[in-house]
């Protein structure tokens, strides 16, 4: 049985998701708990799938059981470096200094340096815009939120998503599921589920799970961040990237910024900036690295459902 890791922001979540998961598929699959190190971060979890992966599309909810994630297996066990990159849309945008700086405020700590590149309206195509620009600038890990605006075509989403993974190896690779308010959004997210399976380096946080289990994480449009989602989003990044191995943290510049083509707010149609001056410093704890020093490699049209965020 393949094994897909996924982080959930509780187990009180993990629990209502999965239940809800099994009543609407009728299936579930069992795993076996690792112990976490005393004293670290609240706990991470890893879902196991159906026996059966692939790319077929499903009409409900993808089942979800979940089991601890070791913490040799958190991506700031698997580098030697602090250095994280995130790509994605209007909700991953959400989280950036130029709105709430949820993002920072959770990985700086942590000791790792972030780089948030988000903009509203993006397409998956927009990850290899973002590392054709900076991959060259050298990456512990990555962190991407793509999908949101999704063209209803998996196998064009799938070719697309596995490019940037592939690109990425053998670097730690952070994916995020997207919330299934609609069927072909499930789509979206057994894609992402399936590169977890085939790829060790890929690891998921299951955003769309915990997003079905609390609702008073997006608006109205039961996709765009509320305050509290924003927390919680960034919340369980730092959950799967756990403590960098050096330090210190601190947030850096981005050059993707643009969010003249849509909000990141719920419900709304402008855009409002919330800019923040604030300095974060890092207290991260220092463990040894499992893995070496990562090397960076050499370096549409349609419409979106739902629309453009």
């Amino acid at each position: 049985m393949l094994f897909r890791r996924v982080a959930l922001l509780s187990a009180s979540i993990l629990a209502i998701a999965a239940c809800g998961a099994a009543a609407n598929d009728g299936e579930s699959a069992a795993g076996q708990p690792s112990p976490l190190r005393p004293g670290s971060l609240p706990p991470t979890f890893v879902p196991v799938p159906p026996a059966e992966a692939g790319f077929e599309s499903t009409s409900s909810t993808l089942p979800r059981t979940t089991v601890p994630l070791s913490p040799d297996a958190l991506v700031g066990a698997r580098v030697s470096g602090n250095r994280v990159l995130l790509i994605g849309d209007s909700v991953l945008a959400g989280t950036a200094r130029r709105y709430s700086d949820d993002m920072c405020e959770a990985l700086v700590p942590l000791g790792w340096q972030v780089e948030l590149n988000a903009e509203t309206a993006r397409f998956v195509e927009f990850g290899d815009v973002v590392l054709d620009a900076r991959l060259s600038a050298g990456w512990d890990a990555v962190v991407i939120l793509l999908g949101n605006n999704y063209r209803g075509v998996q196998a064009d989403f799938a070719d697309a998503m596995t490019t940037m993974v592939e690109r990425l190896a053998p670097r730690p690779v952070v994916l995020l599921t997207v919330s299934e308010f609609t069927p072909s959004r499930v789509q979206v997210n057994e894609v992402i589920f399936e590169l977890a399976a085939t790829y060790p380096h890929v690891v998921v946080v299951d955003w769309g799970a915990i997003t079905a289990a609390d609702g008073s994480l997006t608006g109205a449009d039961d996709l765009h961040l509320t305050d509290s989602g924003r927390v919680a989003l960034a919340a369980e990044v730092a959950q799967a990237m756990g403590p960098a191995p050096v330090e210190p943290g601190r947030c850096l510049p981005t050059e993707f910024d643009d969010d003249s083509s849509g909000s990141v707010d719920p419900a709304t149609t402008t855009t409002t900036i919330r800019r923040t001056n604030r300095t974060t410093t890092s207290t991260a704890a220092t463990q040894p690295p499992t893995t070496p020093p990562t090397t960076p490699p050499d370096s549409g049209s349609g419409t979106s459902d739902p629309p453009s965020t």
